[in-house]
């Protein structure tokens, strides 16, 4: 049986398009594979090898469409009508009671397996595309929309229906027992379904809407053939039967709902109809507002109109056109238009400004929000966790079944049903404030959505972020904005929650989330990096900022001791140049390997305070304040909470931070006119109108005030400001620059345990500053011990002489001066001669240790500058610093060698500081308050605090050493009896009672001291008291051991 020649399409193109040999083959398997039947009129009847031709044509599509990249095959297909008048009838020729009929079966789904390439999406690239695919895409597009609604609109109403149904007996079987055909046949079903849910009209026109296959007619399809029901089988079932088919329905629920109001999918009817009451009477007012600022046309629109505007100086402005003449502000704006500089925007290469799938919005009639709320809460209720848990695990081991645009879907997604649970409650608590109910249900659980609500999910999504964000790559990052603004309003829900335990996992999330500093740079960052991108980026972008910032200043306010984990990188470059400097340890630098350096190139984390205020100030700068004023340059289409977003931030840097200096520029002055006073001002009924009048007022009269008292902020107000600019306007006075102490180096001593004598170690300095190419220093300190000897020794043979004369001017009778009578050499100064010099003094640590060694001293020892002078000390003797200079001159001649390929270097190394005490010990003791004042015996009053205990501290050998407190402190805590006890209480008159006492004494001295010597001779003799206890026992029993064997 053949196709009849009246099904050939009229419209056919010319040969040229395909290969004619191509096309002749495709025509006689598409003629072979049935058509009407004559029997009976309009059946579909099967050719005798349908099955043979629908396998034919499959490995045309794989073995020549696919394998050579190009779309004849398809092309061809397309031109036949084959899905419309083949496939499609075969399948609705698929009875129920034959679905565990093989042969039926098996045609059902071969012509699946030609459907889902036939409906595959296009995704190439321009540069992907050659001169094929430029010629047959369009085609195959107008060809795909005409695919899906016949799918859609078929008379038999279950062609999708069958589709599922085909796929019925691989997913009824168990995961173990299924086979790869199995699991292809259910994926292949999958496939169908995203292809039908993708497949958009390419070019809607007045003949042709394409309201057949819009979202609204896709959904009610879904519903009433069951597709919803299997994408809710299967999301719920992702961890137990369908593991490898997350990404496909995924992609399909992706594309179901991306575009979809959360808000008008919960709405009842007559709210629907009120809000679409209320956007079509703002429709017709802007109608309104558009044709009474339109000009009329009129016969005398030809003629051309100029007027001009006289100035007080006498000088005129030319206006042009008849616009000028509908009224004063038409006028002025049409000058302000005319004069204004308009700057090149220049050539968007990267496509940062094209709208992407993320700015569209889709509206649903009555059934299919209906069908796609009732799809929306039970997949919340079953499907949500298991299907994103899922996916999080895929993305986070890179499996190659998910593609980039998998992971943008997935975060979008959870943000979207996040905002639809949030949305969902709230409908649920009016509902029972209404009804009068109270308590805790079971709905009121965040469980349903606990998947991405733990810190796993918390590091996906910053990693993910971050890439994107040093990529560039914004499409992505507006989906993970959209996620991370979701996580946070879920959190802040949370919060509120009757239920202890979501209270509790939203502590934690916050503790996770304003941890780590990187997470709130990378959101200062994002907001700072505005350009060019699309309305609703900026949108995400400044309502993620603004959540952002409220959530963190409540926590950091319930929190008075806030942290935060900050990373700062240290890198090889900055070790090697302290190694040169001798700022560090030479020998531990030299002696780490290749993995410790590459670990300490990464980033080193430590823990510090927050502080709120000091992060806050990241964002006055006028990168972000150009973000926000960006976006309020958009208020005819912000609604109330979009428009005051950016108000209340502007309020906080005005107000709350005193940074009004900032905000002095003249494009805000002219956009809060615009928003006021212009002519497309904001109603006065807008909800927004009284904060935003009320802001600008406040503004302009500080504005206003400002130029009166500093007529140069005129000037001001057309440029940027810098840091410097702001500091001088804000206080009148240039900050204070803040230049950073610079740091000696570190102390380096020789290695204890090397047994080097004085002489031996100056050679190991000496040869360690010449191995370092320092021979100029070794030069000069030759040169200054050899001055310093020589003044030295000047000044004690003048203090020689002159203490000979004062010897023989003296009388013989007279005592002998005293050692402090003897005058004292002075100190001789170092004094560098060039900055090389004085630099090396500070920041040369060997050079450092040779002075120590020699024995110069320091000026000052705790605060150490550049400026501080080293010197020779007087207890230094001339013959002191001559052998001194002797040791530098031998070991500066002769270099001093060592065995083992070591060098002087390897002696040397960083001193090790003095440990400091434990702060809780230090505190305990410092802060120690004793139970009673100093010369107070009387007890403490049991309403104070009684003392802090002191510190014990565990030594490194297992002993406890208590801290003895310093003698002063010892002195303040005795008790002088003094005070309360007089000589008179020391008189007694009773002679008897007194001896009585002192000889009771006495014995109880004697007893101890008796006490004493027998437990000191019993531990040294026994070793200790268990030990001599035990011999005793052993004696005993072998005593009675020997009197029985005597006795037998």
């Amino acid at each position: 049986m053949s196709r009849e020649d009246s099904n050939l399409p009229d419209d056919a193109p010319s040969r040229d398009v395909v290969d004619p040999l191509i096309r002749a083959h495709i025509y006689s398997l598409c003629t072979a594979l049935g058509g009407s039947s004559v029997e009976e009129s309009g059946k579909y009847a099967l050719g005798d090898d349908a099955l043979a031709c629908l396998k034919d044509l499959r490995r045309w599509l794989k073995l020549y469409d696919e394998k050579l990249n190009r779309y004849d095959v398809a092309r061809c297909l397309s031109e036949m009508k084959l899905v419309q008048s083949d496939l499609l009838e075969i399948i609705a020729m698929w009875k129920d009671e034959e679905t565990m009929v093989k042969p039926k079966h098996r045609i059902v789904l071969a012509c699946i397996e030609l459907l889902a390439p036939l409906t595959w999406p296009f995704e190439k690239n321009n540069e992907q595309m050659t001169m094929n695919h430029h010629r047959h895409i369009p085609v195959l597009q107008f060809a795909q929309a005409s695919y899906k609604s016949t799918i859609l609109q078929h008379g038999s109403r279950k062609i999708l229906k069958d589709i599922v149904r085909a796929g019925l007996p691989a997913m009824a079987m168990p995961t173990i027992d299924r086979g790869e055909r199995d699991e292809g046949i259910i994926k292949l079903i999958l496939y169908v379904v995203r292809n039908i849910t993708i497949i958009e009209h390419p070019m809607p026109n007045e003949n042709d809407t394409g309201e057949e296959i819009n979202r609204s007619a896709t959904i009610n399809a879904f519903a009433e053939q069951n597709v919803l029901d299997l994408l809710l089988t299967v999301s719920s079932g992702i961890a137990d039967d369908f593991r490898a088919q997350d990404g496909v329905v995924m992609e399909a629920i992706y594309h179901l709902v991306k575009g979809v109001d959360v808000e008008s999918l919960f709405r009842n009817d007559e709210q629907e109809a009120e809000k679409r009451g209320k956007d079509l009477t703002s429709l017709l007012k802007m109608e309104d507002d558009m044709k009474r600022t339109k000009t009329a046309s009129t016969r005398h629109n030809r003629f051309g109109t100029s007027l001009w505007v006289e100035r007080n100086d006498g000088t005129r402005s030319f206006v042009s056109g008849q616009d000028a003449l509908l009224g004063k502000a038409t006028g002025l704006e049409k000058l302000d238009k005319s004069k204004k500089y308009k700057k090149s925007a220049g050539g968007d290469r990267k496509g940062v400004s094209k709208k992407t799938e993320f700015d569209m919005t889709v509206r649903l009639d009555t059934s299919a929000r209906k069908h796609l709320k009732s799809f929306v809460e039970e997949f919340i209720d079953s499907g949500f966790n298991p299907l994103f848990l899922s996916i999080r695990r895929a993305i986070d081991r890179d499996v190659e079944r998910l593609l980039d645009s998998h992971t943008r879907q997935y975060f979008y997604l959870v943000a979207w049903f996040l905002d639809a649970e949030r949305v969902r409650r709230r409908v649920i608590a009016k509902d029972r404030k209404k009804r009068g109910v109270t308590g805790v249900q079971e709905e009121d659980s965040f469980g349903v959505v606990a998947a991405v609500l733990n810190h796993e999910f918390l590091v996906t999504l910053q990693r993910k972020m971050v890439n994107w964000f040093d990529l560039k790559q914004w499409t992505e990052l507006q989906a993970g904005m959209r996620c991370f603004t979701q996580i946070l309003y879920t959190v802040q829900d949370m919060m509120l929650s009757p239920i202890e335990d979501d209270q509790e996992i939203a502590e934690n999330i916050q503790n996770r989330l304003f941890y780590e500093e990187t997470t709130m740079d990378l959101v200062h960052n994002i907001c700072k990096s505005y350009t060019k991108q699309p309305f609703k980026w900026l949108d995400d972008c400044i309502e993620m900022v603004h959540v952002h910032l409220k959530l963190l200043e409540k926590y950091s306010q319930q929190h008075e001791h806030m942290f935060v984990r900050s990373r700062r990188r240290q890198t090889k470059k900055k070790k090697q140049t302290a190694l040169e400097t001798g700022d560090t340890d030479a020998d531990e630098l030299r002696e780490e390997n290749e993995e410790e350096l590459v670990a300490a190139s990464k980033r080193a984390v430590r823990e510090r305070t927050f502080d709120f205020q000091r992060f806050e100030t990241k964002y006055l700068n006028q990168s972000c304040i150009n973000t926000f004023i960006a976006f309020l340059g958009f208020y005819k289409e912000l609604d109330v909470n979009q428009i005051m977003r950016p108000i209340k931030m502007l309020h906080r840097i005005f107000e709350k931070r005193k940074m009004e200096v900032l905000l002095y520029r003249m494009d805000l002055v002219d956009l809060l006119y615009q928003m006021m006073q212009g002519s497309k001002a904001l109603p006065r009924s807008h909800p927004a109108y009284k904060q935003v009048d009320q802001f600008a007022k406040h503004y302009l009269r500080k504005l206003f005030k400002k130029l009166e008292a500093e007529p140069a902020m005129y000037v001001e107000l057309l440029f940027t400001k810098v840091n410097s600019t702001i500091h001088f306007l804000q206080h009148g006075y240039d900050k204070a620059a803040h230049v950073p102490r610079s740091r000696p180096a570190a102390e380096l001593q020789i290695k204890p345990g090397e047994g080097l004598n004085h002489e031996e170690q100056i050679g190991i300095c000496v040869g360690a500053l010449l191995d370092d190419n320092n021979s100029s220093h070794v030069e000069w300190l030759k040169d200054i011990l050899k001055s310093a000897a020589t003044e030295r020794k000047l000044w004690e043979d003048e203090s020689a002489a002159r203490a000979l004369l004062e010897v023989e001017g003296r009388d013989p009778d007279a005592p002998p001066p005293s050692e402090s009578e003897h005058p004292q050499p002075p100190d001789i100064f170092i004094n560098p001669s060039t900055p090389a010099q004085k630099t090396a003094l500070f920041k040369n640590g060997t050079l450092r240790l040779l002075l120590t060694l020699l024995g110069c001293e320091k000026t000052d020892l705790i605060n150490e500058t550049l400026e501080t002078k080293w010197l020779f000390p007087s207890h230094l003797t001339s013959h002191t610093l001559s052998t001194n200079l002797t040791n530098l001159q031998k070991f500066a001649n002769d270099p001093p060698t060592f065995s083992d390929n070591l060098v002087a270097s390897d002696f040397l190394r960083r001193k090790l500081l003095p440990r400091k005490r434990d702060a809780l010990s230090s505190a305990s003791e410092d802060e120690d308050e004793h139970q009673f004042e100093p010369n107070d015996p009387r007890p403490r009053d049991p309403k104070q605090p009684p003392g802090k205990k002191r510190n014990k501290r565990l030594k490194a050998s297992g002993e406890i050493e208590v801290e003895k407190a310093p003698a002063k402190q010892k002195e303040k805590m005795q008790i002088r009896s003094e005070k309360f006890v007089s000589i008179s209480d020391d008189e007694s008159d009773d002679e008897e009672a007194a001896r009585a006492f002192f000889e009771k004494e006495r014995e109880i001295r004697m007893m101890t001291e008796r006490l004493a010597r027998g437990r000191r001779y019993r531990s040294w003799r026994g070793g200790g008291w268990g030990r001599g206890r035990r011999r005793r026992k052993r004696k005993r029993r072998e005593g009675e051991r020997g009197r029985r064997r005597d006795g037998g």
